[in-house]
């Protein structure tokens, strides 16, 4: 009886100490990132029986995105956790043949495509750097949430069905402490979420050119690939 009061009055001590308290307490951060994805590309045939057909692709170079992240870490900690919200997204218009339509005929069409990565991660800080800069490497997992943006004559074909794809992804930071409580940050990610989506047109016929043309009808599939490295540099600041 008199070892396990000894043994419980330490653990409080302890949990009540300076140290105790410390090793319990929690750091957080907010940051702010623009973001650039160096490639992407839609499949627009991905259920066709042809292989040639079906490994048609529309690339996309450059899509640009903004992303808030939340960073919490044991204080003096080497590690950190966070959860990230990003967008991105890019629509070409151009004029094409254009498949969607009967007979095929060439046709102005915006197509592109739009995502919400949602991203949970740990980092690790790699000995490396001084007391103002720091290199982290990490990785984690995400939902991704995404449409195809897709238009044929000015008439849109409206998103239908699931749109939500999940991968892992890994990634390099750094940061440099350019004052205290606000850091400049920097960083490579490296992801490759593949998510298929459908897309109707609610109605039947355009007028273009002095013609009316018969748009396809029912689901229109198509698959949505960003498996480019993701650039990205922006502030953190620490609010606890």
């Amino acid at each position: 009886m008199v070892r396990r009061c000894a043994l419980t009055a330490v653990a409080l001590a302890l949990g009540l100490s300076p140290a105790g308290a410390q090793t319990a307490e929690w750091g957080v951060a907010v940051a702010a990132r623009g973001l650039l994805i160096t490639t992407s590309k839609l499949y627009p045939n991905p259920n066709n029986p042809s292989f040639e057909l079906r490994t048609v692709t529309t690339p996309f170079t450059g899509v640009l995105g903004l992303g808030g992240e939340i960073i919490v870490h044991p204080l003096n900690a080497s590690f950190h956790f966070s959860l990230s919200v990003e967008y991105l997204s890019q629509v070409k218009s151009e004029m094409r043949l254009d498949g969607s339509v009967n007979p095929p005929r060439r046709l102005p069409v915006d197509e592109g495509y739009s995502m919400i990565p949602i991203e949970v991660g740990g980092q690790v800080y790699v000995p490396l750097g001084s007391r103002l800069w720091r290199v982290s490497m990490g990785g984690g997992v995400g939902m991704y949430v995404t449409q195809r943006v897709y238009s044929v004559a000015g008439v849109s074909a409206d998103a239908v069905g699931n749109r939500t794809g999940f991968g892992i992804h890994v990634s390099v930071n750094m940061e440099y402490a350019a004052m205290p409580g606000v850091a400049v940050v920097a960083g490579l990610k490296f992801r490759d979420p593949e998510v298929d989506v459908r897309n109707r047109f609610r109605v039947s016929s355009v007028s273009y050119g002095g013609q009316v043309i018969q748009l396809q009808q029912g689901d229109i599939p198509a698959r949505i690939n960003v498996d480019g490295m993701t650039i990205s540099a922006g502030v953190r600041f620490d609010i606890l």
